[in-house]
């Protein structure tokens, strides 16, 4: 909640106060013996002037001006004690309070009148109380109005309801903090700090500072400890507190505030644990106030004594201007924009419009009436940027010594290891034995002879051979935070991309010097993402694969050597972000393991790509969300990569949507227009959700197979979101919606699709595989038997002699017939059944085996995905088990 917003510097008790309410200015000035008419009129008279600034003329013109008498009496003294703008409950609206000292030298008490101003402008008493004292310190207007002030260590308050003064029984040595929490039950809290009693047990921390900060609800009179808004530490050098958000928690208060101390500093608290601190550049703050720019970010401005007001970024933490000699801030649109100003007033004489001002809210607004206002908004040159500087300048020399120690660490191991390899040498000499000195490769050293053919021929082998890690193979890595995850991703080359497959990301910490604790081992999800490098297209997971019979051919290339669009690589890891912030010290490589490399022989390789490097500060400010989330219109790389973060970072679930009887154009129609959607211009198919109307952030990616059917996949963190959101869609959905899940993870094809497609590769690979062995076989008999016709030739047929002279040689002739018959006979058996090689038939056996079992993948996936109208009947026949026979 934001402090009452009078003037700032003006002291109580003045003449005159100053006061914004509803971009306009009001002045309440009090004056003695009036002169109205020509008359004079005794007694005090208040007088009420309302202005407001006019853009053209950059002044404050007068809009009304009334007066009313306060006092008739001559021997009271009457004095404006402060002025607020709080809301009348009895009305529900907000209005303008006067607080009224009246004071006679006769009474043992002051008086006091709480005057309000209607929207009529007529004033009007509210509440009038006398105490014996004079209010001055710590005074407060809230919702009421409810006035609440502080005397001697001991906090008071009244209100119409109330009806009478009443004490606050909470003693404290100083008041830091007076104001309402955005609580639904827990309003009014006052905050301070408390000696600590010597009666009662005091933790450690009260024992050193010797003080303890304590708070009060009024409503619940109700004590809680205020270490959960500020460390005791704090509690004797705060000044004044600003609170920026508080919420209840089980374990207490959840708070974050700004505090200004008297060290010449702005502390930025959580929780009750300081975050962030920025010098500031004057000494005796008063109070601090917030300045709402809109998009240019807001700003604390604090007021100090003697006239000087500075204003620090809330983002940043840093000095943005400096003024001084200033008698009045004032924080309200004043120009009528929609966000706040600050306005600054500079040695205005009382009851006159303002003459001498700036308002300004450091970014596009800025009006003065002071021609040398440029040299007043300047930024704080002199404090901050020289200490920025200094810290910069330290942090180099820092860097640039540590890399000397490296070096010379490095220098002192060389030479360590050249005499340790001297003394080697040295030895085997005088004891007589042989010294095999190390290889060239492993001493890291170039021959500067010529060595022989044999050795230049193996140098020519190993310079052509590819590096192991070729320095184009990674062209970007980045990182950013999403919630309470680290997203790390490496961007391949093109060449890369089209040599690999896939391949994964991991961290590796290294220790520290010295004998600290181990770091651990830090766990990562690792994805990989291939994307064309045009925007406009769909990934290949949801371009949908057709069986391989209907596939189209590739287009040739034309005679420029054109192919198809190159498609990036980018692997992605999500790792918890609380254990990298702990080791944010210690240095966190991050490895690309590739499961083979073209380049190169062998097994798996790792590969250094650089350093991931945290600071806690960007992570607490936002600098390493998603920009994408905030403005959907980027279309840079930086776009492309807070999507694919997001895409990481997330679960991913696929759905299948049909409708009998409707068609699904209202879908993406939903997303863009009721559910409050936009398409991300660095890749029009993804659609973002809105973070206003969804509780986190969603990616949408819808795919219209036909005008009855299309298929969702949903990106989030969390079953529990996902579910709010399929609830929400089948509200939506026409009543004959059906909506099927088609598994988690990346989208799939359909698993009918997938099932038919597996069923045709398995029915061609074993077509083709069988062809092709039979036709190896039947090729090598027909060359067998054509060399063995080729090779041999039948005897001669030998008859006997007619006259009976020569034995005839019949018998050998039938053996002879016998065994062709046999030899045609075998032949004929190895056509019909072929002897195949077992290399052949294995590979073939083991091609098919894979195949068969996608195929039951497939088939498994189906049965899982796809709900089945109704079981089948005890009656009816089960389905046969598939043949699994070559």
């Amino acid at each position: 909640m934001d402090p009452p917003a009078g003037a700032v510097f003006p002291q109580r008790g003045q003449a005159t106060r100053l006061l914004n309410h509803s971009s306009d200015i009001l002045s309440f000035q009090v004056t003695r013996g009036l002169a109205s008419g020509g008359e004079s009129q005794r007694g005090t008279v208040l007088r009420v002037t309302r202005m407001s600034f006019h853009r053209e003329t950059k002044a404050f013109p007068v809009k009304i001006e009334k007066t009313a008498v306060i006092n008739e009496s001559s021997s009271t003294s009457v004095d404006v004690v402060d002025c607020a703008s709080v809301v009348d409950v009895t009305v529900g609206l907000t209005v303008p309070c006067l607080l009224l000292k009246q004071r006679k030298k006769k009474w043992a008490h002051f008086k006091y009148l709480l005057v309000t101003l209607s929207h009529s402008n007529s004033l009007s008493p509210h509440l009038e109380f006398k105490v014996p004292y004079e209010i001055k310190d710590n005074l407060t207007f809230l919702q009421g109005p409810t006035m609440l002030w502080s005397n001697a260590g001991v906090v008071y308050y009244t209100s119409k309801q109330v009806g009478e003064v009443k004490q606050v029984p909470l003693h404290l040595s100083s008041v830091s903090f007076i104001g309402e929490l955005p609580l639904d039950r827990r309003k009014i809290i006052i905050f301070g700090s408390q000696i600590s009693s010597k009666e009662r047990p005091v933790d450690a921390q009260e024992g050193v500072w010797g003080q303890r900060n304590r708070g009060y609800f009024l409503e619940e009179g109700k004590e809680f400890d205020g270490a959960w808004v500020l460390p005791h530490a704090y509690s004797s050098v705060v000044k004044c507190v600003y609170l920026i958000s508080a919420e209840e928690d089980e374990n207490g208060l959840r708070s974050a505030v700004v505090a200004a101390t008297g060290g010449k500093q702005l502390v930025w608290f959580e929780d009750g644990a300081p975050r962030d601190v920025c010098v500031l550049p004057f000494e005796e703050p008063q109070n601090v106030l917030m300045v709402d720019t809109g998009r240019n970010g807001c700003l604390f401005a604090i007021s100090f004594s003697h006239g000087n007001v500075c204003t620090v970024w809330k983002d940043s933490f840093q000095v943005a201007s400096c003024w001084q000699g200033v008698c009045s801030l004032l924080v309200d649109d004043f120009v009528g924009c929609g966000t706040d100003q600050a306005l600054m007033l500079f040695d205005d004489p009382p009851g006159v419009a303002p003459t001498n001002f700036i308002i300004t809210d450091l970014g596009d607004i800025t009006y003065t009436s002071r021609p040398e206002s440029s040299e007043g908004l300047h930024g704080a040159d002199t404090v901050q940027e020289n200490h920025l500087l200094t810290v910069q300048a330290l942090e180099s020399r820092l860097q640039s010594g540590m890399a000397s120690i490296q070096d010379l660490q490095r220098d002192l191991e060389e030479k360590e290891r050249v005499i340790l390899q001297s003394v080697r040498a040295l030895t085997a000499l005088v004891s007589g034995g042989e010294h095999a000195l190390p290889s060239a490769q492993q001493e890291h050293l170039v021959s500067l002879w010529d060595d022989d053919d044999e050795d230049e021929e193996g140098l020519d082998e190993e310079l052509r051979a590819p590096p192991l890690a070729p320095p184009t193979l990674v062209e970007k890595v980045w990182h950013r935070v999403i919630e309470d995850s680290l997203v790390v991703g490496v961007q391949l080359t093109a060449d890369a991309a089209s040599m690999l497959e896939s391949a994964s990301i991991s961290f590796l910490i290294e220790a520290g010097p010295g004998p600290g604790p181990a770091p651990p081992i830090i766990q990562v999800l690792s994805r990989s993402f291939r994307f064309p490098q045009r925007p406009a297209l769909l990934p290949a997971a949801l371009s949908g694969l057709e069986p391989p019979a209907k596939r189209k051919k590739p287009e040739p290339t034309d005679g420029a050597g054109l192919s198809k669009e190159p498609e990036c690589l980018t692997v992605t890891a999500v790792s918890e972000l609380a254990p990298l912030l702990a080791c944010a010290a210690l240095p966190c490589r991050v490895l690309l393991h590739l499961p083979t490399a073209p380049w190169r022989a062998g097994g798996p390789t790792a590969m250094h790509c650089g350093f991931v490097s945290l600071d806690i500060q960007d992570v607490a400010q936002g600098k390493l969300a998603p920009r994408l989330l905030n403005d959907r219109t980027l279309t840079t790389a930086e776009a492309g990569e807070d999507l694919l973060s997001l895409l990481a970072a997330s679960d991913s679930w696929c759905f299948q949507i049909g409708c009998s009887d409707h068609t699904l154009f209202d879908v993406p129609q939903w997303l863009l227009g009721a559910l409050g959607c936009e398409r991300a211009a660095v890749r029009p198919d993804f659609i973002l959700s809105d973070p206003e109307r969804l509780p986190a952030s969603m990616v949408f990616q819808w795919q219209e197979r036909t005008a009855f059917r299309g298929e969702l996949v949903v990106y989030c963190r969390g079953l529990h979101r996902l579910l709010q959101f399929l609830d929400s869609l089948c509200r939506c959905l026409p009543s004959s919606h059906w909506l099927h899940p088609l598994g988690r993870g990346r989208a799939e094809q359909d698993p009918a699709q997938a099932l038919a497609s597996s069923l045709e590769r398995e029915a061609l690979a074993l077509r083709e595989g069988v062809a092709s062995l039979l036709h190896r076989a039947t090729d090598g008999e027909e060359s067998e038997g054509k060399g063995r016709a080729e090779g041999t030739t039948d005897p001669p047929t030998t008859v006997s002699d007619p006259t009976g002279s020569a034995p005839t040689d019949a018998a050998d002739e039938l053996q002879r017939r016998r065994e062709e018959w046999g030899r045609e006979r075998e032949r004929s058996g190895r056509r019909l059944r072929p002897l195949v090689d077992v290399e052949r038939y294995r590979g073939l056996t083991a091609a098919l085996s894979h195949v068969q079992l996608e195929t039951d993948l497939a088939a498994l996936a189906l049965c899982e995905a796809w709900p089945f109208p109704a079981a089948p009947s005890p009656d009816s026949p089960l389905p046969a088990a598939p043949n699994r026979h070559c």
